[in-house]
């Protein structure tokens, strides 16, 4: 897995740090709480698993926020673009590149998009077995939660998800054979029985 694929130099380096755990900044969720509301101050709170690992102040202006962050000024730009059926959406502009951007990661001390701070998905650093358990859960959750099941729709979704599984299984087997063999006392078949 540390290769991130299953041919050697395949996908993306393990090392890099993931998106799902990096300091992030959405523009979605800071114009719903009316974080970007000209002239408003607001403190916001960075939480992981429950506890606050960092604050900042954000000040609203007409075209820009700035964020104080310890003894540290961020101005970051902001952008609208207008939407189909009226109104329009915001963007931050990023500071390294310049362009649109929804979400603005912090690292090193500066905020940036996603690329200029190379920061990847943890999704993109699996290998096939990785992503097949990934298929599996995200077809399973969609099956089993369902609240409207369309007919059509549902029986292609869960035909698919039957297929997904039955390969899941395979893998599942695979594996218990692969540590029963390394184990070299015990038989795989009396592993994949009980």
């Amino acid at each position: 897995m540390a290769s991130g694929g299953a041919r050697w130099g395949a996908g993306r380096p393990a090392q890099r740090l993931k998106a799902e755990n990096a300091t992030s900044l959405d523009v979605n969720y800071l114009s719903r709480n009316g974080h970007l509301d000209e002239g408003n101050w607001k403190r916001l709170y960075w939480r992981q698993y429950g506890e606050v690992r960092m604050e900042g102040l954000i000040k609203a202006f007409d075209r820009h926020i700035t964020i104080d962050i310890g003894s540290t000024t961020h101005w970051l730009y902001l952008t609208r673009t207008p939407c189909h059926l009226g109104g329009y959406r915001r963007w931050f502009i990023c500071p390294k590149c310049q362009n649109r951007m929804a979400v603005l990661y912090l690292r090193n001390r500066c905020f940036g998009c996603r690329r200029c701070q190379k920061i990847s998905y943890q999704s993109q650093s699996g290998d096939a077995e990785d992503r097949m358990v990934w298929k599996y859960h995200t077809l399973s959750d969609k099956v089993f939660n369902w609240k409207f099941k369309k007919a059509a729709r549902f029986n292609r979704t869960y035909d698919k998800f039957l297929d997904v599984a039955d390969q899941f299984e395979d893998l599942v087997e695979r594996g218990l054979q692969r540590i029963a063999m390394a184990d070299g006392g015990y038989d795989a078949t009396a592993i994949g029985t009980t």
